[in-house]
């Protein structure tokens, strides 16, 4: 019966950390993506402004 309880708390653990690494994970994402729309619309003045 131990051995139940302990696979049901490792089952939870991982759960709990994967659900953790996919919240850090969307934030990641959200800054590379921030950062890729402001480097184009750096890149877009530059062009323009040189035009």
């Amino acid at each position: 019966m131990s051995q139940i309880a302990k696979a049901s708390k490792a089952t939870h653990k991982k759960a709990a950390y994967q659900k953790k690494q996919e919240k850090g994970g969307k934030k990641v994402m959200e800054w590379i993506f921030g950062v890729l729309v402001l480097l184009a619309i750096v890149l877009i003045f530059f062009y323009i402004s040189s035009m």
